[in-house]
C-alpha cells in the first residue's frame, strides 16, 4: 500500500484578517488534517519586547521561530504534532463561523469531488501571522496563502475581540494597540513581499517565486476564500504528487 504524503498549508496574514477562521475550515472539510498555530510558539512574557511601555506581541522577535521550524519538521517526519508543545490557541473563541459546516460541505463537494487525490493525503495547516517572515519556514511550507483586508476592516475586527489566551494567561489589547503596535508591526514584516512596499498592491517577484498566493480580491467573504482555498489545495496537491 502506498503510504499517504502530508502536506503543510500555510495560513497567514495579518491580526483578524481570518486566518484562524479559514484554518479551522479547512481542517473541517479536508481529510486527515490537524492545525498547528503559530501563537502557540510565542516566548515566555517575560522575553516579549515591551514599546513605549506596551508589551509588543505582534513583533517577529515575540516569537520562537526555532521552535516552530523544529515542530514542523517533526511533523513532516512523523505526521502529528509534537507532544512537547503547549496546544492553547484552540481555546480562544472566534465566534460564530460565518461559513456553517453544511455550506463548507457543499464547497468542498463542488470542488474537490469524491475521487480528488486530496483524498488519499494528510494535511497539516500552519497557522500564522508571521508565517511568511522567515525564510525557512516559508521553504518548510508545501502550499502558501496570505490573506488580506483593508485597514479598518481589520482595525474594527481587532478591537471586537475579548482578548487572546495566552500560555501564563488572558492578554487584553490596551487602547490604540492596533494602530501603534499590530498594523505598523505587520507592515514592516511584510512589505518586502509587495510591489513597492504597497500591502493592498501586487505581490512582489520574491512572494510569487516562493509560490504565495494571495485572493484576487482584498477582503473576500469566507465562503469564497474557501473555496478558493481548496481550488489552490487541489492544484498544488495534484502537482506534488505527480
Amino acid at each position: 500500500m502506498t503510504k499517504s504524503k502530508i502536506f503543510l498549508i500555510g495560513v497567514s496574514g495579518p491580526s483578524s484578517s481570518g486566518k484562524s477562521t479559514l484554518a479551522r475550515l479547512l481542517r473541517h472539510v479536508l481529510p486527515k488534517s490537524f492545525i498547528l498555530h503559530e501563537d502557540d510558539f510565542y516566548k515566555p512574557e517575560t522575553e516579549i519586547p515591551v514599546v513605549n511601555g506596551i508589551e509588543d506581541w505582534d513583533c517577529p522577535e515575540a516569537i520562537d521561530f526555532l521552535a516552530l521550524r523544529a515542530a514542523i519538521d517533526y511533523i513532516k517526519k512523523n505526521r502529528t504534532l509534537p507532544d512537547n508543545v503547549r496546544y492553547k490557541e484552540d481555546q480562544n473563541n472566534l465566534g460564530t463561523p460565518p461559513v456553517s459546516s453544511e455550506v463548507a460541505d457543499e464547497i468542498k463537494e463542488q470542488v474537490l469531488g469524491e475521487n480528488s487525490v486530496a483524498e488519499n493525503s494528510e494535511f497539516c495547516i500552519v497557522d500564522g501571522f508571521l508565517l511568511f517572515n522567515d525564510d525557512v519556514i516559508t521553504k518548510q511550507l508545501d502550499i502558501k496563502f496570505l490573506l488580506r483586508a483593508p485597514y479598518q476592516s481589520l482595525k474594527k475586527r481587532r478591537e471586537a475581540r475579548s482578548g487572546y489566551a495566552t500560555i501564563e494567561g488572558f492578554w487584553v489589547d490596551p487602547p490604540g494597540y492596533f494602530e501603534n503596535i499590530v498594523w505598523p508591526g505587520y507592515v514592516k514584516a511584510h512589505k518586502h513581499l509587495f510591489e513597492g512596499e504597497d500591502l493592498e498592491g501586487p505581490l512582489a517577484p520574491y512572494a510569487i517565486q516562493q509560490d504565495i498566493r494571495t485572493a484576487s480580491a482584498i477582503d473576500s467573504h469566507m465562503k469564497d476564500m474557501l473555496k478558493w482555498a481548496l481550488e489552490v489545495v487541489a492544484e498544488k496537491v495534484r502537482e506534488l504528487s505527480s
